[in-house]
């Protein structure tokens, strides 16, 4: 029999007084428990522990120290003089810090040339000092535009069978330029030669033919990505060895952190950081594939689950948001994977025959997906996580093979945006006393490091030491053209419009809002907005005697809207398209009606009762009466709709937005 006392007792947060399950008490003695939850019994509270604790012989109560602890609280620590061979009770409460960021929301409308200077509060409502940084994560601006038609049983590139290996040895390709009708930012990169075993740069990746050779003499680097803004080194996964290696960009030299294995006779093939340290990896037999964590430190490797939808992912990414996406080269398909369990969902066919090993990340800053894809030839292509859908950038030297993609811009920390900075992006928050403890930081909107016109939106996170959630605040910010004011009543849907980049204005860091649209910018403006601002239209064949292909502005794009049946042009006979005509009223509601509803969407017959001066029997009064009933068009103060007037270049912007969606500045309520 040992002498002792029963320590009971329970074990609280000082700040919200609500009981904390899973935290430590222990004695000096070596003595340790846990508190638990108590569903069984109603009336005894959670957080409840119990602890023998040995005392000397002898009369009287001993001394002993208690100290309580849980994860992201405070310690507290407890002196008593325990009453032997009885029950004395211990009551804890931790303390922790309790953060706010304040205001929920910032706004900021400026002109080229200009910058300002708000204020975001870091609060402290808790009992300790907290530690914080600051995440600024981009708002990719995507609607629910259309996916183009993929053949999907005769994908053009690769017709062998699928390898997830190095690809055929391939001759002296083209160099591609970039894409003329891309409008990319310039990016750093690097990557693997897989074919010349060689690591490589790209001073900027958007010219994928121009890259410098830093060394030779690489492994099987098919999977690797950088991690947490260290661009001195790349992460990769030996492809041969199953180990996690770093590759020193400078130098090419490699250091091997240790073995990493997949399970279940997997070959890794992708490799991806996210914002908050953690590393993902995938591992496929292409026919079925899996989803793990990867220790930076010792390369151990931890299954999270497998990847369902994706028979044969290549590779993987994760953009600031925490979502993550491969690309599976059986189905060719681009597929969502949930980090947490690694369920898949297919967005949509990438368009290629894509085979053999690939590379994939996602540029933090723009929230653009890049693709180091193989099909016939090496190239940089660039996926829509909307549709899945690819895009070409152009060839990589050679046409060769890239693997290992990893593109040097992140966005931890405040300095993530160009266009906003934080300062400082982390630091102390002292704990509340009276009033609550204060961080400020400066954020700082800058219209030059915006590299187009219109609407952006971003989401300032925290990282923290504190067991609690804590708000994030949301960000607005317009570049705005010099001739739009902000009173101006189309002001919202004209920087919506140019934030999606389905125009940039009419040059001269100008809108034009009052100019009647023209047809052929009409068609541009329409299949930037039925299939996003990267995708590159058909190329022009002349089917419209009157738009020359090298003397007609934008004529693929008109040639695209006739393919897609969105026009049928101004003539039928003969067909013509008038590519300088004004777009008047009547004639956008058809072409609206289009965009939004698809070509073969027919509306139902017109009353005649909403506008007087659209007829029932008038050739777009369905289509106006359409628009009216959904609320994407409305007329005049005096009721009428005036078909024949012709449509500005503000009013089409406010009917594209609302016709599909673009996002919009939202504010919290």
């Amino acid at each position: 029999l040992i002498p002792g006392a029963l320590a009971v007792g329970f074990v609280s947060d000082a700040n919200t007084f609500e009981a904390i399950n899973g935290a430590d008490v222990m004695n000096d003695v070596g003595g340790a428990t846990t508190t638990v939850p108590t569903p069984d019994d109603p009336n005894i509270p959670d957080g409840g522990y119990y602890l023998f604790t040995p005392l000397p012989t002898g009369d009287g109560p001993s001394t002993r120290t208690f100290t309580a602890s849980a994860p992201d609280y405070g310690d507290e620590v407890v002196v008593l003089n325990m009453v032997p061979e009885t029950v004395n009770q211990i009551d804890f409460a931790l303390g922790a810090g309790w953060l706010e960021l304040a205001p929920a929301h910032l706004e900021s409308r400026l002109n080229f040339g200009m910058t300002e200077d708000q204020m975001l509060a870091v609060l402290n409502y808790g009992t300790l000092e907290a530690n914080v940084a600051l995440n600024t994560t981009l708002v990719p601006t995507t609607w629910p535009h259309h996916a183009p038609v993929f053949d999907i049983e005769n994908l053009p590139g690769s017709t062998a069978p699928t390898s997830i290996g190095l690809a055929p040895a391939v001759g002296e390709g083209p160099s591609a330029a970039p894409n003329p009708n891309l409008v990319l930012a310039g990016v750093p990169a690097y990557g693997m030669d897989l074919i010349a075993g060689n690591l490589v740069d790209w001073p900027d990746l958007t010219i994928p033919g121009a890259w410098n050779v830093i060394s030779g003499g690489m492994g099987s680097f098919f999977a690797g990505d950088f991690l947490l803004g260290d661009f001195s080194k790349i992460y990769v996964l030996d492809y041969g060895t199953n180990s996690l290696v770093t590759v020193d960009t400078a130098t090419g030299a490699q250091t091997v952190v240790g073995p990493a294995p997949p399970s279940g006779g997997e070959s890794w093939t992708g490799l991806t950081g996210a914002v908050d340290g953690t590393m993902y990896a995938s591992s496929t037999t292409c026919g079925g594939s899996t989803l793990y964590t990867i220790d930076p430190a010792t390369g151990t490797p931890t299954a999270i689950g497998p990847v369902t939808d994706g028979p044969c992912i290549i590779d993987i990414a994760i953009n600031p948001a925490g979502e993550l996406y491969g690309v599976d080269i059986v189905n060719d398909n681009l597929v969502q994977i949930d980090p947490m369990t690694g369920a898949g969902t297919i967005i949509g066919s990438v368009g290629v025959d894509a085979n053999f090993a690939q590379g994939m990340d996602f540029d933090d800053v723009s929230g653009v997906l890049y693709w180091a894809s193989y099909s016939s030839q090496g190239e940089l292509r660039i996926l829509d996580t909307m549709t899945g859908g690819s895009t070409l950038v152009g060839a990589f030297p050679g046409g060769t093979e890239v693997g290992s993609l990893g593109i040097a811009t992140f966005a931890g920390g405040g300095a993530g945006l160009p266009w906003l900075v934080l300062t400082p992006d982390e630091g102390v928050v002292p704990p509340a006393a009276g009033e609550p403890g204060l961080l400020p930081i400066n954020a700082e909107f800058i219209a030059d490091g915006a590299d187009h016109f219109g609407l952006y939106r971003a989401t300032i996170s925290a990282f923290h030491d504190t067991p609690y959630d804590v708000n994030d605040t949301s960000v607005c910010f317009t570049k705005a053209f010099d001739d739009v004011a902000p009173t101006f009543w189309g002001d919202d849907y004209i920087h919506s419009l140019a934030g999606a980049r389905i125009t940039q204005g009419c040059g001269g860091m100008n809108f034009c809002p009052t100019d009647v649209m023209i047809r052929n910018v009409m068609a541009r403006w329409l299949v930037n907005a039925y299939y996003g601002p990267d995708f590159t239209p058909m190329v022009c064949a002349e089917t419209f005697p009157d738009v020359p292909c090298e003397t007609t502005p934008n004529s693929d794009y008109i040639e695209q809207i006739f393919a897609d049946g969105i026009t049928t042009g101004c003539s039928t006979d003969p067909l013509l398209f008038c590519p300088y005509d004004t777009v008047n009223r009547a004639q956008m509601a058809t072409f609206i009606t289009r965009l939004a509803y698809g070509p073969d969407f027919v509306p139902p017959p017109a009353t005649g009762m909403v506008f007087p001066d659209v007829p029932a029997g008038y050739w777009a009064a369905p289509y106006i009466e359409w628009l009216a009933a959904e609320d994407i068009v409305d007329g005049f103060p005096d009721g009428t709709y005036r078909p024949l007037n012709a449509t500005s270049r503000a009013q089409m912007a406010k009917m594209v937005v609302i016709s599909i969606g673009v996002p919009m500045c939202d504010v919290p309520e």
